[in-house]
């Protein structure tokens, strides 16, 4: 219900709209899965197996680069890219934008929110590209409970009822 509740009360009007997209769009630039470090092997295989899919994906469905950085420094994607990405999500429905807003928020993620709204990700492999840093940490020093073990449910919880928002009955468009 809050989604619906955000689409009906926070983004009908063009002026607020406008607002959620260009601050989405920050989460661009800083996007989780667009920084890809050399070590250790357990978060390189992480990063391959999780990300980079997404990644080619996103370039191809989208016919625009995706720029992968090595540095905290210069973070930025290409004028190109953002207009792109931002002329896509500025003509989603105001349910569609809250599922993706709620999406971003949850994931720390611009590109795995616009996976699973596109349907390339499924809510379990948008929640496994979002953790990819916790999952490697994990592979290399255990699990902390009542910590790993929560978050592991709750991001699924969260991009779950992205899901169910984004599923529109068969015969109904959003």
């Amino acid at each position: 219900t809050s989604l619906v509740a955000r689409s009906i009360d926070g983004l009908t009007s063009d002026s607020v709209r406008k607002g959620v997209c260009e601050g989405l769009m920050h989460y661009l630039d800083t996007d989780t899965i667009l920084f890809h470090e050399d070590e250790p092997h357990q978060l390189v295989r992480l990063q391959d197996e999780r990300w980079q899919p997404l990644l080619d994906w996103t370039s191809s469905h989208f016919k625009t680069p995706i720029t992968i950085y090595k540095s905290l420094f210069n973070t930025s994607q290409s004028p190109e890219t953002r207009s792109v990405l931002l002329a896509h999500i500025q003509t989603l429905t105001p349910l569609r934008l809250a599922a993706f807003e709620r999406a971003v928020l949850s994931s720390k993620s611009f590109l795995v929110a616009l996976g699973l709204l596109e349907g390339k990700l499924s809510v379990d492999d948008a929640s496994r590209a979002a953790e990819v840093e916790v999952a490697s940490q994990i592979e290399r020093w255990g699990e902390v409970e009542d910590t790993h073990d929560v978050d592991y449910h709750d991001i699924r919880r969260q991009l779950g009822s992205v899901s169910i928002v984004l599923a529109p009955p068969a015969d109904q468009q959003l």
